[in-house]
């Protein structure tokens, strides 16, 4: 009873803070790509806590090159596009007995994706200068990459908040992490700049197992999903079996959300070890990282914990369907499309059009509601102009916020462009799909007239066909600059 009443008492820690809904932690992910790399990223990127403004990659596991291509099938996988990805230099080292199981495990469909040529180091000071918060360092590899960047620009460490680094052992260094490029580990260790050290020690060994899996796999979400999956077959599947596998990496995203679970001692000047407290705190581990996958349980909401998806409180023609929107698109897209059609006073076809597009965005760059500038080019003029409602309302950006502004231009389309820290996405829907509209609401007037109340019925018919029929990540076309 006592862990019981400890687990609960962390998630209201965790996420009880009453705030604007902004991501508490601003992070820059570097990875080697290894399994426990693939479990500490998916649960970094599943919680809204979390702000993910890129992922380097550093030699290790992989090579940089392929675990570059890796993180970028993970972020494709998830629509998560507009994550920018940097690739570290190759070391030369003698590359661990593991790689060729790491090279085995699927991250996505990564037959088509060519590595980035932009480099680690660049893109990290590029995010650290354009980012306006001080940033987090999640390392999970080698420091070559932070070396890197203090050689290359010693005054950014004053932007950076920290450096959490998982390593096996911190007194005395040694390790995989470590002894991959322990000369970049000495220089950024003596740099001044904060790092806490997140290291097992050996002590309380917490077991990649099927236990764990069934406390992931009670989590209803595509990251939760992913580590199940990449677990439980293929090259992971018998090692799991064989509790071989250890909670490594991803100890060090326990230690960002529940740093109360560990015990500290510092090594020297900015430079401390963390490692789970005891048995009773490593106990508490795997419930804790199903916590940190679910995230809090609305986070796009401010008056609602937890929104209401009984089908008895919806609309006779609506309550038939909503399972399967939810299932289909998400509960972001479903809670979006509910209050947007509620102020929008109908179920109007631009309106759900404007609800899958203003997702669509937020979930390119994976960012909460209220934290992306809209300009739309659907005019004032309905019906494409109701297409704002649903911009509005999905990604948070409203007229009364001043983040939503009416392109002055002549030629009304649904179409959109999003702007999140320097970052732009266009999308416009398909021109197939905007036929096919064109199509029905003809018919519809032909049938019943213009405006009548039978008109009305149909394009309400319609709407709620579209909801649940159209696929956000099918109906756009996309462009980036």
């Amino acid at each position: 009873m006592r862990k019981i009443f400890l687990i609960v008492c962390t998630f209201f820690c965790l996420f009880a803070e009453a705030h604007s809904g902004k991501a508490r932690f601003h992070v820059i992910i570097d990875t080697d790509g290894a399994a426990d790399d693939l479990r500490a990223i998916c649960m970094l990127l599943g919680n809204r806590e979390v702000e993910t403004l890129a992922v380097t990659t550093s030699e290790g596991a992989l090579t940089p090159a392929g675990a570059a291509q890796k993180v970028t099938a993970l972020l494709r996988s998830f629509y998560h596009e507009g994550i920018p990805v940097g690739t570290g230099r190759a070391l030369g080292i003698t590359p661990p007995a593991w790689r060729q199981q790491s090279e085995r495990i699927s991250w996505g469909n990564d037959r088509d994706i060519v590595p980035t040529n932009q480099s680690a180091k660049d893109l990290i000071i590029q995010t650290i200068e354009e980012n306006s918060e001080k940033v987090i360092l999640m390392c999970f590899g080698t420091l070559t990459n932070l070396n890197d960047v203090l050689t290359a620009k010693p005054v950014l460490k004053e932007r950076i908040e920290r450096v959490i680094w998982y390593n096996s052992s911190a007194n005395p260094l040694k390790g995989t992490n470590y002894d991959a490029d322990p000369a970049s580990a000495d220089k950024a260790l003596a740099s001044g700049i904060r790092v806490d050290i997140v290291s097992d020690g050996g002590r309380q060994e917490i077991v990649i197992d099927g236990l764990y899996m069934d406390f992931i796999a009670n989590v209803e979400n595509v990251y939760a999903k992913k580590i199940v999956e990449t677990h439980s077959n293929g090259v992971l599947k018998p090692i799991v079996e064989s509790r071989h596998l250890k909670m490594w990496d991803d100890l060090a995203v326990v230690y960002l959300f529940a740093p109360e679970l560990f015990v500290s001692a510092n090594i020297h000047c900015n430079v401390s070890v963390y490692s789970v407290a005891n048995t009773e705190a490593a106990g508490l581990v795997k419930g804790i990282v199903a916590i940190i996958l679910a995230g809090k349980p609305d986070s796009e909401s401010r008056v609602f914990f937890g929104f209401p998806d009984d089908p008895a409180l919806y609309a006779a023609d609506v309550a038939p369907v909503m399972k399967n929107i939810i299932a289909r698109h998400g509960r972001s897209e479903w809670r979006a499309g509910v209050l947007t059609n509620e102020l929008h006073g109908h179920l109007g076809i631009y309106a759900i059009i404007g609800v899958k597009m203003g997702v669509r965005a937020r979930e390119y760059f994976n960012i909460g509601v209220d934290d992306i500038t809209v300009v739309s080019h659907a005019g004032l003029q309905p019906p494409v102009s109701c297409m704002n409602d649903g911009l509005q309302v999905s990604t948070g950006g409203t007229l009364g916020h001043g983040l939503i502004t009416i392109a002055a231009d002549k030629n009304i389309r649904p179409e959109a462009t999003f702007s999140f820290k320097n970052k732009t996405l266009r999308l416009k829907l398909k021109p197939e799909y905007a036929l096919q509209i064109r199509k029905d609401v003809e018919d519809a007037i032909r049938l019943h007239g213009n405006l009548t109340e039978p008109y009305w019925q149909q394009i309400r018919e319609l709407a709620i066909k579209y909801w649940e029929e159209f696929d956000r990540h099918e109906m756009f076309e996309m462009s980036a600059f």
